[in-house]
């Protein structure tokens, strides 16, 4: 599915996906299909079931947003510096 069908079957709610396929556009995530993962009232509760997720599987492409926005603006951070 595409953001604007999670949009419509999910209206204002807070959503876990995943990215099925995604590119890159001058520094910015465009999403060009997404699985639902969960939807929540609230964002802490997206949050916490994200880093769950994330800590055991980290190379999948997750994102928490909120259906109320009308387009998924998602902009790529580069990581400086040495992680530990």
């Amino acid at each position: 599915m595409n953001w604007e069908t999670l949009r419509s079957h999910y209206p204002d709610q807070w959503v876990l996906f995943e990215a099925i396929e995604a590119h890159s556009d001058n520094g910015r995530r465009v999403v060009d299909r997404i699985a639902l993962i969960n939807q929540f009232d609230e964002g802490k509760d997206a949050l916490n079931e994200y880093k769950l997720i994330h800590k055991t599987e980290p190379k999948r492409e997750l994102y928490v947003a909120h259906t109320s926005k009308i387009e998924l603006e998602i902009i790529e951070r580069k990581w400086l510096g040495v992680r530990v």
